[in-house]
């Protein structure tokens, strides 16, 4: 399996540089490593990966963050790519992860694997939207991936009623 990996290198308040890496996708999951120490981790999502994982470095707070295949560093409290400031996973709220579900489950109902795959990718849209703050945005594309879902399961009925997939 492709082992997606990302490394920062970070100054401590002591002038102690570090380096911390993260291996988003492997056999055994999502791991931390902090000089050279391996580190799993779990996921708090069942359909996608998402982890929020504190690294405490003297005089210096540190959190790798994975949403789905990206992993990100935030250096007390700001991220680094970007220097936007840092939200906890944790904060997201809970009908956000309800979305994260429903989108799963009902691509899989309309689409089978296909459908779930685009559900997980709508579903890390609202993860991202929740956690920049803009609850709205993950509405908007919650209502984009059902309407989506009918689209696709009117021309599924349809398709098979004129016997296109053999049934």
């Amino acid at each position: 399996m492709k082992r997606n990996t990302c490394t920062w290198t970070v100054t401590d308040a002591d002038g102690v540089t570090h380096e911390i890496g993260c291996i988003v996708k492997s056999l055994n999951g999502p791991q931390v490593i902090v000089d050279g120490d391996q580190y799993s981790v779990q996921s708090v999502n069942t359909f996608i990966n998402v982890v929020d994982y504190p690294v405490d470095l003297p005089g210096t707070e540190c959190h790798v963050v994975m949403i789905g295949k990206k992993a990100r560093l935030a250096v007390n409290g700001i991220y680094t790519d970007d220097e936007t400031a840092y939200e906890p996973v944790s904060d997201i709220p809970a009908w956000i992860w309800g979305m994260v579900g429903i989108s799963f489950v009902s691509g899989l109902f309309v689409g089978s694997l296909w459908g779930a795959a685009v559900g997980v990718i709508f579903g890390m849209g609202y993860i991202t939207a929740a956690l920049q703050k803009k609850n709205s945005k993950a509405i908007l594309l919650f209502v984009l991936f059902v309407v989506l879902c009918i689209i696709c399961f009117i021309l599924r009925v349809i398709l098979e009623s004129k016997g296109v997939f053999g049934v």
